[in-house]
């Protein structure tokens, strides 16, 4: 019988360990090493679209947001108590800074007289010593309302507006910061029955060139901010950052129909040349051009708060004026929005005359 050698059929240990060899190693370490750098960019090009996104939504909620907060205000100007205010009021025109008594528009000396509730200063004018830090070329917007909100107890300092709903009162419209002044009645004429106390409200939209413009965090951020008559004076308070600009387009209505018949960017001058569709309205007089006002386009460019790497904006934007703004060739991106604001308190009412 052949014997085979135990030697000649044994496995050495080295033999049974045997791994991968130094070339099979290199090629799994490449690609590995081409897997991570895949990812890492993946996650790089994510973060960086993640942030855009966040940038963007930002922008939006501005844009939207401050459109919103002064399409409010535009429907609530006129109001001075109920939508039953004569339609043959007399106006006064104060101006945005107005803060004394005397000056802020109310006189029932001879009838009744109340401020306009909306005016405004086109691009190119004068800007109120009231409003710090106003960026150069903005346009203003003024409105002007009793509150929705009844005042149970009047506070020291504010003002208020009573409007009578007597007919043996005196007079028809109460606009005083005394509590003792406030003496006017309901329909039902007694004293025990007091009309309604509303606080006055005076807000004046415009773009400031900084959200914080002083002190060691002071920035270029350009922001809506609004003057507001808060205890007899003027108090300032950023609204919306990013807002780099806005128009307003002002609807007159020159048949005393509730409906605007032309849109002017500043109703204060003769826009005869402009405003064809009834020839025989006369624009001399500005008071009666503001409170003949019975619509306003809004339109607001918004920009991002930060800068966008590798972003150049050469666009040019559209707001309603004759000239577009823009373009700014800096890395921000912007957008544009608008709405249509009624003028309830003046146009519904002559609607259902």
């Amino acid at each position: 019988m052949n014997m085979i050698s135990s030697s000649a059929c044994a496995i050495t240990p080295r033999a049974r360990q045997a791994g991968m060899s130094l070339i099979e190693l290199m090629v799994g370490m490449a690609i590995g090493l081409v897997m991570l750098a895949a990812l890492g960019s993946f996650y790089v090009s994510t973060s960086k679209t993640r942030t855009e996104f966040s940038k963007t939504g930002d922008q939006v909620e501005n844009g939207r947001y401050a459109i919103e907060l002064m399409v409010r205000d535009i429907e609530m100007s006129g109001f001075y108590g109920r939508p039953g205010v004569p339609i043959s009021v007399t106006h006064n025109l104060p101006t945005a800074c107005a803060t004394a008594k005397a000056s802020m528009g109310f006189s029932t000396t001879s009838g009744l007289v109340v401020p306009v509730g909306l005016s405004g200063l086109p691009v190119g004018a004068a800007a109120p010593t009231c409003l710090p830090n106003i960026a150069a070329g903005s346009e203003v917007l003024t409105v002007r309302y009793a509150s929705s909100v009844v005042t149970a107890t009047p506070v020291a300092g504010e003002y208020y507006v009573q409007l009578s709903a007597c007919p043996t009162d005196t007079v028809s419209l109460v606009y005083d910061t005394s509590a003792s002044a406030f003496t006017l009645q309901t329909k039902l004429c007694v004293a025990t029955s007091p009309a309604e106390l509303r606080k006055f409200v005076v807000r004046s939209y415009y773009i400031a060139t900084c959200d914080t413009c002083t002190g060691a965090n002071a920035d270029t951020t350009p922001t809506l901010k609004v003057a507001e008559f808060v205890g007899g004076a003027i108090t300032v308070t950023s609204l919306v950052d990013g807002i780099q600009d806005m128009h307003f387009s002002y609807g007159v209505d020159t048949d005393n129909n509730g409906s605007p018949d032309c849109y002017v960017s500043d109703p204060s001058v003769d826009n005869s040349a402009a405003c064809t569709t009834n020839t025989g309205y006369v624009w001399t007089n500005a008071t009666t051009n503001w409170a003949n006002v019975t619509g306003v386009r809004v339109t607001v460019l918004s920009r991002n708060i930060a800068s966008t790497v590798g972003w150049s904006d050469t666009r040019s934007y559209n707001l309603g004026r004759p000239t577009a703004s823009g373009p700014f060739n800096d890395a921000y991106k912007r957008h544009v929005y608008g709405a249509l604001a009624r003028v309830w308190n003046t146009g519904g009412l002559r609607e259902s005359q």
